[in-house]
């Protein structure tokens, strides 16, 4: 006989996460980054001083470390890859649709912000890691999708903004580092999680058998677990 899962208030758990996706925007938490710059550069200079003009400057200063990615992440891992995927964009679908559910607010015009190629990432952040996840490879789990993000950002920086090496130094290169720490730290902490939330929303369906034993003909009941993803 064939068996149907039964999730249980599956509805219940995208919108609760949609909303941890919302307030991540606001809980901000100021951490020392590393940035850089290049000093401008005059002709008028001597050739010394010209050259040494083109080496990078490091300054080390605090910035606003944003949980919005860290999140998302966290969402695809304990969702799974389908689940967590279909909250991310649902998250994109009410921004764009003009509901300020971002960090800058939200409309369809959100492309001109510094931080949309970072926003448009968040769904493969998702899926990849719910789908790395399920396959238990945790650490890739953890490193892609941080990785992927950040390659997004970089990459919409460089081909439509000004300035993009500067920006891009302290949107990435510098806050990859803590989304990979509090990732790795977040790990071992899912499988608990994942556990509970399985209790909640998935219903055991008997599953009726027929045995056949010559003349005789018994049935067993037995039930099974379905895995989300």
């Amino acid at each position: 006989m064939r068996y149907k899962a039964v999730y249980q208030f599956r509805w219940v758990l995208v919108i609760v996460f949609l909303l941890c996706i919302y307030l991540s925007n606001f809980i901000l938490i100021e951490l020392p980054f590393i940035g850089i710059c290049f000093e401008k550069k005059h002709i008028t200079e001597d050739i010394f001083s010209f050259f040494i003009s083109f080496l990078p400057k490091f300054t080390f200063e605090f910035h606003i470390y944003s949980l919005q990615t860290l999140m998302v992440w966290f969402t695809g891992a304990v969702l799974g890859f389908r689940t967590g995927l279909i909250t991310v964009l649902l998250y994109l679908l009410i921004g764009f649709l003009g509901f300020p559910v971002f960090a800058g607010g939200g409309g369809y015009d959100y492309y001109q912000e510094l931080t949309f190629g970072y926003l448009i990432s968040l769904p493969f952040n998702a899926f990849m890691a719910g789908w790395l996840y399920s396959r238990d490879k945790k650490i890739l789990s953890a490193f892609i999708p941080m990785l992927t993000t950040h390659l997004f950002g970089i990459i919409y920086l460089l081909l439509f903004m000004q300035n993009w090496l500067n920006i891009g130094w302290h949107l990435s290169f510098s806050m990859i580092s803590y989304d990979l720490i509090f990732a790795l730290i977040m790990l071992p902490v899912i499988p608990f999680i994942s556990f509970f939330l399985d209790e909640m929303i998935i219903q055991e369906v008997p599953v009726r058998e027929m045995i056949s034993d010559g003349n005789n003909v018994s049935e067993r009941v037995y039930s099974k677990r379905f895995r989300k993803q």
